[in-house]
């Protein structure tokens, strides 16, 4: 069984939805940043361009399951042990945190990480984000490669510059500032493992 075809069984067998119920139910949650109903429908149709990491969160949300629970008894799409995504495919997976801040996923969903390119223009910052308390622990790896950006982690302020690294526990309260007037930020993010 193919991950949408779970999907789409969860939506129709266990929680007796139409498709339209369904995506009503996605804007309750989510509000205006919640799945289009055509997202939706190319989703449960098996368009693998539109399954990507925030709408995979969406909708184990909406059926009120885990990822992992998801996943379970579904085929890997994946063909190879090996997994390449071009840069010309990486505009499908964006994370617009505002118009001055924005981060690019660049690792496949079948990784048990996550990695993301942030780019902050200049006097821009990301949202406070915390990742959830649970019995795993989680950690983010910060890899400057442009630029320099204030992290502010929990009480904690700290400036990286290019070159240097950071790490902590991410599910402590954090966001990105980039101080600068002029150069834009742009960094490495590695989250492990990954949370939605």
């Amino acid at each position: 069984m193919k991950i949408y075809e779970k999907i789409k069984q969860i939506r129709t067998d266990t929680l007796k939805l139409s498709l339209k119920e369904f995506h009503a139910k996605l804007k309750q949650i989510f509000g205006d940043s919640a799945l289009t109903y055509y997202s939706l429908c190319r989703i449960e149709k098996g368009h693998r361009g539109s399954l990507r990491i925030k709408s995979l969160y969406q909708i184990c949300t909406g059926l009120g399951i885990s990822l992992r629970s998801l996943k379970e008894g579904t085929e890997e799409e994946e063909s190879s042990i090996v997994t390449i995504i071009r840069s010309n495919e990486r505009d499908e997976n964006k994370y617009i945190y505002n118009e001055k801040a924005i981060a690019e996923i660049l690792s496949p969903r079948t990784l048990k990480l996550l990695a993301m390119e942030l780019i902050i223009s200049p006097g821009g910052s990301t949202k406070k984000e915390e990742d959830p308390l649970d019995t795993e622990k989680f950690e983010k790896l910060i890899i400057m490669l442009q630029g320099e950006i204030t992290a502010y982690i929990g009480e904690e302020k700290h400036l990286i510059k290019k070159g240097d690294t950071l790490s902590f526990a991410s599910n402590i309260p954090h966001h990105f500032e980039n101080p600068s007037k002029k150069v834009r930020a742009r960094c490495i993010i590695i989250q492990n493992p990954k949370s939605y």
